[in-house]
């Protein structure tokens, strides 16, 4: 773990961005520096949620827990579990974030499609039980194949099928 200067805690880099980029490029984009000072207090709601979290390998309750809570605090409207037609037949990501409260009623119930969701959604996220790796695929134990293969690969496909790329 590195130290991250804009909030005095440590970060966990898994190498998305170099340390260099996180630790002096970005601090120094005025850009940046204002968007961390409004973000400043939803951070210190996060770090407090973080702080009280009590890890879990069961994903219904880590969504329930902490993704949820973190996508509320960071001002999301989402639907949860909503159906994706897609070519392999209807998937179930388990959140689509929209961009704004009469979209999500507006798609409520309805089968998602690139159509539908055109305009009024803006992303797609799946969630994953704690220190599930998200590189990897899972060999059995779950009758639906889908959800054992690799995370990013999901997390692509809903992508590709939602209209939200």
């Amino acid at each position: 773990m590195q130290t991250a200067q804009l909030t005095g805690r440590p970060h966990r880099n898994q190498g998305l961005f170099s340390d260099h980029f996180l630790n002096a490029t970005l601090l120094t984009r005025p850009d940046w520096r204002g968007l961390a000072d409004e973000a400043r207090p939803v951070m210190e709601e996060i770090a407090s949620l973080l702080e009280a979290y009590m890890p879990s390998e069961n994903e219904a309750q880590v969504e329930e827990e902490l993704v949820r809570p973190v996508l509320r605090l960071l001002g999301h409207t989402f639907e949860v579990q909503p159906t994706l037609a897609t070519p392999e037949g209807t998937k179930r990501s388990d959140y689509v974030l929209y961009r704004d409260a009469g979209s999500v009623a507006l798609n409520k119930g309805k089968t998602l499609t690139d159509e539908v969701l055109k305009g009024k959604a803006f992303a797609i996220a799946d969630a994953k039980y704690w220190e599930r790796s998200l590189d990897v695929s899972l060999k059995g134990g779950n009758r639906d194949a889908f959800s054992n293969k690799n995370p990013s690969y999901q997390v692509s496909f809903y992508m590709q099928h939602s209209g939200t790329e």
